[in-house]
This record gives C-alpha cells, structure tokens and sequence, in this order.
C-alpha cells in the first residue's frame, strides 16, 4: 500500500521510461493500463477489505494435489523424484491430520523507540542560498546539512560518513572485523530480529542500511516525507543498539553465510571478479575473498563488537538530508532522534582523515593477460581490461574532471569500434575507481580505468586488441573535433538533469564534505567543484583530450594493463590440446618437449589398453 501511495503521489513527476515499460508489456503481454489514479483508488479500496479467512481459501488452490510442480535447483543433482514425493506426501498427511500447529506469532512492539530521547540543541548554524542548504552542528558534536526540494513529492534520501575503517585493522582482527556487518545485520542493527523489523515497518516506507568500507563507515537511507520520523528512528536506534549474539543465532548466521559462500564460489562471475580483483591490487588479506573454510576462524563476539564501535559516536558523523522537507516538522525530529544520540565518554573510532592507514595497493608494474574457466550452463564471455591511474601534483580535482571526461571518450570510441563497425558487442561500459589511496589532503589520488564487455567466447581476444588499437590510437592521434563536441554536450546534458535530481545534490554535497579542499566551510568547497569543472570543461579540446590521454593512462596505454577474460570451461580433451597449444607458444624448446613427451605417454596408454582388450578376447 505504501509502494501505491508513493507512485500516486509522484504521478506528475514519474520517469517517462516507466510509462514506456507500461505500454510495452500491455503490447507485449495484453497487460491493461488503467493509470495511477485508478490502481490507486482500486488498491485503497479493496485491500482493507481482504481478509485472513479469504487469503486461507484461496491458498487451498495450491496445495500440492492442484496440478503442483516442483523444481529443485541444486549445484550437482542429488535430489530423486522418489525423495520428494516422499517429503510432499508426510507434508501433506501432517496438514490433512492437522498436526501443523498455527505459525508462531512473535511479539511485535508498536514503537521502534521504546523512549523518545531528549532532544539535542543547535551549537551552530549557517546558510548556503547558492545551493539553497543549511547546515547546523549539534550539541552531541554531529553536522547536519539538509535541502528542500521538491523534484519528488514523496522522496527524502540522507546519507551520513564518518572517517576511519576497515583499513585501520590489523591482518589478524581483519577477518573478524570485516564480517561484522553481515553477522550483524543477519541478527539485528536496530534492536529487533529483521523480521520483527519487517512487520514493524509494515505500511511504512522507511529503509536504512549500513555500510562499512576500507576508510569510511557510513549509513544511508530513503523514506518518504510522512515516514521520516521512522527512519530517523532507526537511526537512533542504530547509534544506541548494542548486537549480542547467541548461540543459536551464531550458529543459523554463519551456518547461512556459509552457504551464501558456496553459491558465490559456484558463480563464475564471482570467480572472475575475485581474480581480477586479486590481480589489479595485490594478494594481501584485504583483497583476499573470504572463503567457506575461513569461517571457522571467525569470532563472532568480535565481529559484533567492531560493528558496534562503528557506529557509535555521533560526534565524528557529517550527515545530509536531501528531499521534499517541510522544516517546522523536519527540524525538530532531527534534533530530536540524531542529536538525541548520547555522545560517548571518551571519543570512539574518532580517525584524522591525514592520519589514515593507507591499503596494500599494488599493481602490475608489466602487461598480464589471463583467463579464468568456468562451468556454465550456456557459454559466456566477459571481459575486463584494466590500466592503472596515479593523479599527482598541485592541480590534482582537476585531473579527477579530466578522467571522468576520458572515459565518456573511451566508452563512446570503443563502442563505436566493436559494435557499429565489427558488431561483435552490445555494449561497453569504462568505469572509474578513484579510491586506492586514502582520503588525505595531501596525497596522490590512485585507482584505475576499467573497460567492461561481453562477448562471443571465440572472438573475446580479438575485441581484446581491436580496444587496446583504438585507445593506442587516441593517444598518438587523439580525438576529433566532433568527438570533443559530444563528450562535452553528453556531460551537459547528464550534469542538467542531475540538477533536477535528489541523488545528484546528496551525492555533490557529500563529496564537498570528501573534498580535500575541505576545511570546515562547505560553501567554498561547493563552489570549488564548479570551478574546477567549469575550467576543466573551457580547456578541453582534441589536444588537451590528447595530452590528458597521454598523460593519465600509461603512455602508450599498452604497456602497462591487465586483462582477464572469463572463459567457459572446456571438456577435457579440448582442455589438453589447448595446454598443448599454450606449451608450445610458451616455453618454446621445453615446450616442445613437453609435448612430445606427453603425446608419448597418450599413445602408450592407448597400445596398452588395446593390448589388453586382445588379450581377453
């Protein structure tokens, strides 16, 4: 019902692509479009109405006697016809016998906080009306900067961070500490089991979720205006809940997170992406996967513990609120349930962003080229081609600005080359990781530019080297005219809609808190970032794309990347010849020997095995 009242109200605002998806599956699959006045109205009327009596009848048509299939999904078949009509058969004589005792209803309170805390205070204030946001400090030591706006009536988005993470963990505690939020979660961060919770929040449409990364811990939320109390709530309680685990509940999580583990493993995009992550930033623990095995070193008190310190201390937390805000009613629950967070004694993981552990991070200094194998029920191929960036020097935001342009060029050249000229892909994606270094004022911003496609297996590492030819070709000849032109109107046209946009502003405001130009005035950061993308935008033209090209990217881009392409698994004789194949081109000589020594050892074994059928006929 929430869900129906959101889109009711965001009728006149909503996305002209959901329209679009409406009428298509009306054309599709006869779908009827009635509007969302109408569904609205059909909902409000008929739910309240529906009862647990009705939905009991009607679950009668699917009992396992009315034309019922069954499907097992399983890693390896294991399961026989036999074993489940055996299981369906005792489900169904226990229902018929009425030995199914009632579900167990748990206790659901009718407050998220038992007791409203007392409200904190205003320490200080100030006004931004070029951005049109505020920001004030708490007594409780929390900064708070909200806008009012009214792109969508029935959105408010927040999101706060606080410096300091998992890399400030030593190698023994990290295993523990980095399965915190899982552990965590699965038992309950805001001080009831998650579904308790879920019932709570019923008709509700409030969501808050926690992350914890490498330099920062943070939270995040969505709700709508009539429900921000709740989610405040839930922040409140996220502060002030402290997770104890037990036994029982130890044993369910891991033994869930275990099995969570596994159906990673079988995935073979996992084991691609754990590869390459492996690959571009070293094999230290902190890139490691964790694996099933490894959750037997798990301490899941400790686990807990450290999530706890993470989100304890309202005093080192910034915090932005961006949405349809009316603040006479905003204000006060805002002081009330994030300032009325008690401050802790003594200042708990309170981290100087200057002063922060840097991450093992190292990439290939050379060129290397893999591929990772894996069983698929249909054959598919991803690939993923990797060059490191190290941004230096005194003018390094408007280095980021230059990268961000870089890889709209990348992305529309490369697909320009592999689908409109050779169509061989559907799409390409370049995507940028700026987060390798920490978040100092003064060091150097490390990440990479990665290139991402799908594609036919046998054409993987021609499309492999038709990308590295066009980007060898941008760098020695650089772009266009034409090129400069669209890069720069597709980044105008992103940059006006994101205007438009609660998540661009809650985004923009938070990386004026990130920015290393920070220094306690959010105003100068603000208008820093325009800055820096205005003269960044003035100056681009095809020689300095060219020289940025140059300059951002190893130069030239092929001798230094990486490449891993995920690869079905091949039967096992195709296997050999391809190991043979790969010998020979790799070792030369040996491999030559290799090989004959191998071919050896097949057409002996295949002598012996038709010697031996002789002989018993």
């Amino acid at each position: 019902m929430a869900d129906i009242e959101s889109a009711y109200l965001e009728r006149d605002q909503m996305q002209s692509t959901n329209l679009r998806d409406e009428y298509l599956q009306h054309f599709l699959r006869n779908e009827p479009v009635v509007g969302i006045e109408y569904e609205a109205q059909l909902q409000k009327t008929l739910l309240p109405h529906i009862s647990a009596a009705e939905i009991s009848r009607f679950a009668e048509n699917y009992r396992t006697t009315c034309s019922c299939l069954i499907k097992t999904v399983e890693p390896k078949a294991c399961t026989t016809v036999e074993e489940v009509k055996d299981i369906v058969s005792k489900v169904q004589a226990l229902e018929e016998s009425g030995q199914i005792p009632p579900w167990d209803e748990e206790h659901i309170p009718d407050e998220i906080v038992a007791r409203k805390p007392d409200p904190g205070d205003i320490v200080s204030q100030c006004d931004f009306p070029e951005f049109g946001a505020t920001e004030m400090v708490l007594s409780n030591g929390m900064r708070i900067c909200y806008k009012c706006t009214d792109f969508l009536d029935d959105q408010v988005i927040f999101s706060g961070f606080a410096y300091g993470g998992l890399s400030e963990l030593s190698e023994t505690d990290y295993l523990s500490c980095s399965m915190g939020s899982t552990i965590a979660g699965e038992i309950g961060v805001f001080g009831y089991k998650p579904s308790v919770l879920t019932d709570m929040l019923a008709g509700k449409r409030a969501e808050v979720g926690t992350k914890v990364g490498a330099y920062m811990r943070s939270f995040s939320g969505d709700c709508s205006p009539s429900d921000l109390e709740t989610a405040l709530q839930l922040v409140y309680q996220l502060f002030l809940t402290s997770v104890m685990p037990g036994d029982e509940e130890v044993k369910l999580v891991m033994q869930m997170t275990k099995e969570a583990i596994k159906a990673q493993e079988r995935d073979p995009f996992t084991a691609f992406a754990n590869r390459v992550r492996e690959l571009n930033y070293g094999k230290s623990y902190f890139f490691k996967p964790i694996r099933a095995k490894d959750l037997k070193n798990v301490d899941p008190i400790k686990s807990c513990q450290y999530f706890d310190s993470c989100f304890k201390d309202p005093s080192t937390f910034s915090v932005v609120i961006v949405g349809n805000i009316e603040p006479a009613i905003a204000l006060p629950l805002i002081l009330q349930y994030l300032g009325g967070i008690p401050k802790p004694d003594k200042p708990v993981m309170h981290f100087n962003r200057d002063e922060l552990k840097a991450l093992p991070f190292t990439f290939p200094k050379s060129v290397v080229r893999e591929v990772v194998r894996s069983q698929m029920v249909e054959a598919q191929c991803s690939v993923q081609i990797t060059f490191p960036v190290d941004l230096k020097g005194p003018h390094v935001m408007e280095e980021i600005h230059f990268v961000g342009f870089l890889s709209k060029l990348l992305e529309t050249r490369i697909m320009q080359v592999l689908r409109f000229k050779h169509g061989q892909i559907y799409s390409v994606n370049v995507s940028v990781f700026l987060g390798g270094n920490k978040p100092s004022r003064t060091g150097n911003v490390r990440g990479d530019i990665t290139v991402n496609f799908s594609c036919d297996p046998d054409s993987s590492w021609r499309l492999v080297g038709l990308s590295l030819d066009e980007m060898l070709c941008l760098q020695e000849q650089g772009p266009s005219d034409l090129d400069v032109s669209t890069i720069l109107e597709i980044e105008q046209r992103a940059y006006e809609n994101g205007l438009q946009e609660n998540g661009y502003w809650l985004d923009r405001i938070l990386r004026g808190y990130q920015s290393r130009f920070y220094a306690g005035d959010l105003n100068v950061s603000l208008k820093a970032q325009d800055e820096w993308r205005n003269k960044v935008r003035s100056s681009l033209t095809k020689v300095t794309m060219q020289e940025a090209l140059q300059r951002i990217l190893p130069s030239p881009c092929t001798k230094q990347y990486t490449v891993v392409v995920l690869m079905p698994k091949l039967p096992r004789l195709q296997r050999l010849k391809s190991f043979l194949f790969s010998g020979e081109k790799r070792l030369g000589i040996e491999g030559k020997v290799l090989i004959g020594t191998t071919g050896t050892l097949v057409l002996a074994a295949f002598w012996w095995k038709y010697s031996r059928a002789r002989n018993v006929t």
